[in-house]
């Protein structure tokens, strides 16, 4: 269970992670979905709190946001 609240406490984060990114980068909805893989939709859905991504998801936008620092 403790996995688990790890995981749920680390989801917005990544949100939080994702809006400072594209302000730092300067870079839309559009381009950062089409970099990620992600539909735009999804995007617009995690940066807002409307969509928590699965553990899957998480991590590929934390490989994402490292590999373009």
């Amino acid at each position: 269970m403790l996995a688990k609240e790890v995981i749920d406490m680390a989801l917005p984060k990544i949100a939080e992670e994702l809006i400072e990114f594209q302000k730092r980068k300067e870079l839309t909805d559009t381009q950062i979905a089409f970099e990620s893989h992600f539909s735009v939709e999804a995007i617009h859905q995690i940066k807002a709190g409307e969509m928590t991504p699965t553990p899957e998801e998480a991590q590929r936008l934390t490989t994402y946001l490292a590999s373009k620092r």
